[in-house]
């Protein structure tokens, strides 16, 4: 490991130069079954994970044990509940110093994975820290305060692969506080190639996809309104979708799960830490070296599949598809908050937008067809 410098230099180089696209984990990238065996086997070997967490972040590793109790085989792993072990493949609970990554630019989580990564016996080469309500009373500039922290890790270890997240879900819906700080966060990890858990987008949606029930102003339960006036008395999606699929593996899983945090008993909702810990998996098969170019969304202006021109614009631009029909179209604002929203009907591969009258500056065009998303930059000159 590398030691510790405080310089200048620290916060202005870009992880661009340390891996060479983002690796984004979301809804699209939660079904275990796409995953090759070899490259669960494979992240085992390779990877040595320290992740720390409090009761939200607790719902990944219900997640894996869930599926390692239900299949076994190649989903068994070694872990440890507290601190370094070198020995295991996951250290949960592995860096003490602090909770998780606190609230209002408290840096304290960086000073303890400062302390574990300078240890002489550490062998950790993925480090994870999750959010417990951190996100929701957070601005932007306590987001910024983590974004930095997070590249000043990044510089000094440039052999760990650091894993950022949004926050759990909160029932304020698209136009709250959470929604807008986590898209600071997506936004972020997309303009710049880094690797992002998106904690919130998974719990927002179904395993068949569609309805995003963030919007609808979801829990971390489950629970949503689709009027937003009481998603705590609301209906649970993973109880509509458990009934609509008694018989799914999932299920299955789910009812294997001791315990999922903030969710209830029933295996509905521990459907949320499926989820999640088939995205997990996911996670570490992509950091181990998988690439299956399906649900991963870059930066990347050449991306082959979806075409947006002109760049810069200040007029009208061209969405085009060129392998699947677009279902929805999102532009965000530098600070992450949603400025368009619309949801393509009648099949097309290719949209009209017009930015007149949108201030200069960088925006981000995220879209969704029916197989995949892509998230790309703009530029309004």
């Amino acid at each position: 490991m590398k030691k510790y410098l405080f310089t200048a230099l620290i916060l202005v180089l870009s992880l661009s130069q340390v891996i060479s696209q983002a690796i984004i984990i979301n809804h699209q990238t939660a079904t275990l079954s796409s995953i090759p065996d070899n490259w669960i086997d494979s992240a085992k070997v390779k990877l040595k994970v320290t992740y720390q967490h409090t009761s939200h972040g607790s719902q990944l590793v219900s997640g894996i044990e869930a599926i390692e109790v239900t299949y076994g085989g190649v989903y068994n792993f070694t872990s440890s509940d507290y601190g370094l072990d070198p020995s295991v493949f996951l250290n949960d609970y592995g860096m003490p110093g602090a909770p998780d990554l606190g609230h209002n630019g408290d840096l304290a989580w960086r000073d303890a994975t400062f302390e574990i990564l300078n240890d002489p016996d550490c062998n950790r080469n993925v480090v994870i820290w999750s959010w417990c309500g951190g996100v929701s009373d957070n601005d932007s500039a306590g987001i910024y305060a983590y974004l930095n922290a997070m590249s000043e890790l990044e510089v000094n270890y440039p052999d760990v692969q650091f894993v950022y997240m949004t926050g759990h879900l909160d029932g304020s819906g698209a136009s709250g506080n959470l929604n807008q700080m986590n898209n600071l966060i997506r936004n972020y990890c997309v303009e710049n190639e880094k690797i992002l858990f998106d904690f919130a987008d998974i719990e927002s949606y179904n395993p068949d996809g569609g309805q995003n029930y963030m919007e609808w102003c979801a829990l971390d339960g489950l629970n949503y309104d689709s009027t937003c006036n009481n998603p705590w008395d609301g209906p649970n999606w993973g109880a509509e979708w458990v009934a609509a699929n008694p018989e799914h593996s999932y299920v299955t899983v789910a009812g294997n799960c001791a315990s999922c945090a903030h969710s209830s008993d029933p295996a509905e909702a521990k459907l949320n830490c499926v989820l999640k810990g088939n995205a997990f998996w996911w996670l570490l098969a992509r950091l181990a070296g998988w690439n299956p170019n399906v649900g991963i969304s870059t930066g990347n202006a050449d991306n082959k599949h979806i075409n947006i021109y002109p760049n810069p614009s200040s007029g009208r631009i061209i969405i085009q598809s060129d392998n699947d029909y677009i279902n929805e179209v999102f532009i965000f604002n530098a600070l992450g908050s949603k400025v368009m929203s619309r949801k393509i009907n009648n099949r097309k591969k290719s949209v009209t937008l017009n930015l007149s009258g949108y201030c200069k500056g960088n925006y981000f065009v995220r879209v969704n067809t029916g197989k995949s998303g892509y998230t790309k930059k703009i530029v309004v000159p």
